[in-house]
């Protein structure tokens, strides 16, 4: 389940998308495109993003700078239909990534959770939803 046909999703506007069994830079295009595609809708959404599980590091400047990149074209799509991204990733591999981590509403422009657990990533993701809903009816 790499790239959702967001258009026929029946779980729309909660998106769940599966890159853990590709390599961590294949993983971060997926991605990007899907929440490209997401945001394009112009409504609001959420994700469960199931991550990789690994500690390395991109290497070299070329993978560090095309996430770089990739995150600032998609922030500003991301902070005005985005209303959570849940990653899923190994213990491990949260604390080998915490500080990223930890700046994740900032990095993406959306509150983000992380977690080894889809059902709680899922029970995020659908509480803020609930919550932006809710924003939007008062």
């Amino acid at each position: 389940m790499h790239e959702p046909d967001l258009a026929s999703e029946e779980q729309w506007p909660l998106v769940h998308l599966d890159v853990s069994d590709l390599a961590p830079a294949e993983g971060a295009r997926v991605v990007a495109d899907v929440l490209t595609e997401a945001s394009g809708r112009h409504e609001a959404f959420a994700a469960v993003v199931q991550m990789p599980s690994t500690t390395e590091r991109p290497r070299g400047i070329g993978g560090v700078s095309e996430r770089i990149r990739m995150l600032k074209q998609l922030r500003p799509r991301l902070k005005e239909t985005c209303r959570g991204l849940a990653f899923v990733v190994s213990a491990e591999t949260q604390a080998t990534n915490a500080k990223a981590i930890r700046a994740g509403a900032k990095m993406w422009g959306c509150p983000t959770f992380a977690t080894d657990d889809v059902a709680a990533a899922t029970a995020w993701a659908q509480a803020q939803l609930a919550g932006a809903s809710a924003e939007g009816d008062a």
